[in-house]
């Protein structure tokens, strides 16, 4: 059965209408990080600003990737195994225009009237502005696109409409009021340590999807919340080691002892397990 996401992007090639994906370089391996940078020529930078400058080659690219089928964009090397691919989008709007429009989009204003960068693009963040429907942004920032699709648990993809407007309309920037700034105050920790782990340790997980693999590390974390770790370096060592080894902490004699030390005595845990373990 032809799930809706592919059903979108065969439509989107019958009515000659652009695809486009949005890939942060940041999050590739470096050396497909230097070989994305080099390649095509007609893949966008979205950090526009020139206060971006030097983030701009770690940050989120748009790359036309109308000529793909939809299994070849998803089996393609730089996205395969990792989160640099975070969405995909149908659309009338050309790629200037639409890199321009995404560009605008990183930028956003609170109450207090300070300016932000934001990943509007990401899969944590987009479900979030697109609720808000009730502000007048919202027309603005979905305007241009007709679908804007995002990677969701079970190998699934959910889809925002936008109003595929084929010029971006007269800018509205983002305003975070405070309810959704109170929702945009995301724990980093389970998105840095997803990351690190993709990079660094990727077989700890059982899922490819970005979805799968950030409930697997939120779970392990909140287990070390459990014992009693309060400081970000101590949850992440012990969801880490717990991801590594389904039986820890049970199978180690010492951690009673290094849970009281770190707890009670407010050291860092990975000190007090090498000390106990030489």
């Amino acid at each position: 059965m032809m799930s809706d996401a592919a059903r979108a992007w065969i439509e989107a090639q019958k009515k000659t209408q652009s695809l486009f994906a949005i890939v942060e370089t940041g999050l590739l391996s470096e050396p497909a990080r230097q070989q994305f940078l080099q390649s095509d020529p007609s893949r966008r930078p979205l950090m526009l600003q020139p206060e971006f400058a030097e983030l701009r080659n770690y940050g989120p690219w748009l790359v036309d990737v109308s000529h793909m089928t939809l299994e070849a964009f998803l089996a393609h090397e730089y996205f395969t195994g990792c989160t640099a691919m975070t969405s995909w989008i149908r659309t009338d709007c050309p790629a200037e225009k639409l890199a321009a429009h995404l560009s605008d989009a990183l930028l956003a204003k609170n109450e207090a009237g300070e300016v932000l960068m934001i990943r509007s693009y990401a899969p944590e963040v987009l479900p979030m502005l697109y609720a808000r429907a009730d502000l007048s942004w919202h027309a603005w920032l979905f305007g241009p696109l007709e679908e804007w699709w995002i990677p969701s648990a079970d190998a699934k993809w959910q889809c925002f409409k936008g109003l595929n407007l084929a010029q971006p309309g007269k800018y509205q920037p983002i305003f975070l009021d405070a309810k959704l700034w109170t929702a945009m105050e995301i724990d980093p920790l389970p998105y840095s340590l997803t990351t690190e782990l993709e990079k660094e340790a990727p077989e700890v997980f059982t899922s490819t999807c970005h979805g799968d693999r950030l409930n697997q590390v939120k779970v392990a974390l909140e287990a070390g919340r459990d014992q009693g770790l309060t400081e970000s370096e101590d949850v992440s060592l012990f969801a880490s080691l717990l991801l590594m080894d389904r039986e820890f902490p049970a199978n180690w004699p010492m951690w009673e002892k290094a849970k009281e030390r770190t707890v009670g005595e407010k050291l860092p845990l990975g000190v007090v397990m090498r000390e106990l373990s030489e």
